[in-house]
């Protein structure tokens, strides 16, 4: 694809016309002009460089010799190459012997635009792609084989375990945060990212890869209150792309009960759980916590539950951590069992309350 447009064009004359003082045109392969510091010969044929492209030679016009050429004034016109091939013409308005050597240097500048623009263009179609390979590999859409080879010339290790972290806008500004994040990401040479029109960004790293890591929770941390994030664990092979992904988005799905009982490192496991919530059983589970949300007004029971599972059903830390006497965190404890009807040194009785918030679908009520 020839990387020589319209705008490409005028980049180059914009470029370079200012530095010299001089009139720059620039031409497509057929002569046509592009782009000029005079916007009177925009799209005009330009016989001198058509000469110029199609001999992929020097053409220097002489003020006697342009009058009879259409659209073409006393100057130097200099083929321009891409990857080996002419895509056009760049041409310097002026006596030859005065501006023979400039055109040189404007050919030296344009090439290199040409070379930049070609090398973005590349890289932006191979994003293109491979958003649409992730796409199809999340939505389910994808056959195994004729994926593996299209991720394969892609330059997509399937087989190569990763992490994957979902973020969601969580304000007004979060949507210009997440793009923020997915032009950081972007420029990560092992990091894979797709956003949705939802504006909800996937970003993969390969679980080898603790740099890329730090450097993806980075991006996503210096936008705290903006955005809401989650992550997975690491899966590999040909569904692995997608089970990290659906594994963040159960994460991000209780992330907001954090504030609750549960650590933050515990919530994959606690997202296992988030489907059964609604279910009558659910119900019949999420029963006690709900009578403790309902009688504990202040949340000081709550915060003792909290803190009684933290510290692993240890009487002197959790009494500690609350700064309250052992013999008042014993009272709150059987406040709690009272309001229950649970024995909080039973495994099967505490982890009926440790899963209530889940089950009950209650948020940070504390």
């Amino acid at each position: 694809m020839n990387p020589l447009t319209a705008d490409v064009a005028q980049r180059i004359v914009e470029r370079t016309s200012t530095v010299i003082g001089r009139n720059v045109n620039v031409m497509s392969e057929r002569g046509v002009i592009l782009a000029s510091s005079d916007p009177d010969r925009l799209r005009h044929q330009h016989e001198g460089a058509l000469v110029a492209a199609q001999g992929d030679r020097v053409v220097a016009i002489e003020a006697a010799e342009a009058h009879p050429l259409r659209g073409v004034q006393p100057g130097v016109n200099v083929p321009l190459h891409h990857r080996g091939a002419v895509v056009g013409v760049v041409g310097i308005s002026g006596a030859p012997e005065e501006v023979q050597v400039l055109a040189d240097l404007i050919r030296v500048t344009a090439e290199l635009i040409l070379e930049q623009s070609g090398e973005l263009e590349s890289g932006q179609r191979l994003q293109q792609d491979r958003d649409d390979l992730l796409v199809e590999i999340l939505e389910g859409r994808v056959d195994h084989a004729p994926a593996r080879r299209r991720a394969a010339d892609l330059g997509v290790d399937l087989d190569l375990p990763r992490h994957c972290a979902v973020v969601r806008p969580a304000d007004d500004h979060g949507t210009e945060a997440v793009r923020t994040v997915q032009w950081t990401v972007g420029h990560l040479p092992d990091v894979l990212h797709t956003r949705s029109r939802t504006d909800e960004l996937a970003v993969w790293w390969p679980a080898d890869s603790s740099r890329s890591g730090a450097e993806v929770r980075q991006a996503i941390t210096a936008h705290p209150t903006a955005l809401v994030a989650a992550e997975s664990d690491a899966f590999g092979g040909e569904d692995g792309l997608r089970q990290a992904w659906l594994a963040a988005l159960d994460t991000l799905a209780v992330s907001h009960l954090a504030d609750e009982l549960y650590d933050v490192r515990d919530l994959p496991f606690v997202a296992l759980l988030c489907g059964l919530r609604g279910d009558r059983r659910a119900d019949a589970v999420s029963a006690p916590w709900r009578a403790l949300l309902a009688a504990d007004r202040h949340g000081e029971l709550r915060t003792t539950l909290r803190a009684w599972i933290e510290h692993d059903l240890h009487p002197g830390d959790c009494a500690a951590a609350l700064h309250v006497h052992r013999n008042t965190l014993r009272g709150r404890l059987a406040r709690i069992e009272a309001i229950t009807g649970l024995d909080l040194r039973r495994v099967p009785h505490l982890l009926q309350l440790y899963l209530g918030p889940l089950l009950a679908g209650t948020g940070d009520n504390t």
